[in-house]
């Protein structure tokens, strides 16, 4: 049986645990899920925001806000628990466009900055994502599954699916 595990709006979460099931709900923002299935280890950052400065990165309860910082706290966690570079791999969900004009076009479009600010960090490490749901309108419910890495996204369009 697992045991669900709630990560908050910009914070993370990383575990050991088999039974864990890590969860969050996204619009904007971002799930981004690092995890190396041979060691057996994984984590999840709730992104809000593309990039932080010197005075976010001092507050430990912004360790998963800003994609930047995001990556580079799942990352040190995950190598600290005997994940390798080369074997972490990522999955990512939401980067919606929740905030619309009055004439449907995008405003502020934070959610597309996001995904591309984690596109960029991630690259940087040299982590492959190997499934993605990103973009378009409506929030998405995610679980990530430690043991088996699996992902299961809900929305309103088309229920539940595995990526």
């Amino acid at each position: 049986m697992s045991s669900s595990v709630h990560v908050a709006m910009g914070a993370l979460a990383v575990s050991l645990d088999q039974k864990h099931v890590l969860e969050t709900f996204v619009g904007s923002c971002v799930a981004l899920c690092l995890f190396d299935s041979h060691a057996k280890v994984a984590g999840m950052a709730h992104v809000m925001l593309p990039e932080g400065n010197k005075k976010s990165s001092s507050n430990p309860n912004n360790s998963g806000k800003y994609a930047d910082q995001a990556v580079e706290n799942l990352l040190k966690i995950i190598l600290q628990n005997g994940g390798k570079l080369g074997r972490i791999r990522a999955k990512m969900v939401g980067g919606a466009n929740m905030f619309t004009h009055e004439r449907g076009t995008a405003l502020f479009n934070i959610g597309e900055k996001n995904v591309q600010a984690l596109r960029k960090f991630l690259k940087l490490h040299d982590i492959p994502i190997v499934s993605e749901d990103v973009g378009l309108n409506y929030g998405r419910k995610v679980e990530f599954n430690v043991k088996s890495g699996d992902l299961v996204v809900s929305n309103r369009l088309d229920g539940k699916r595995r990526l």
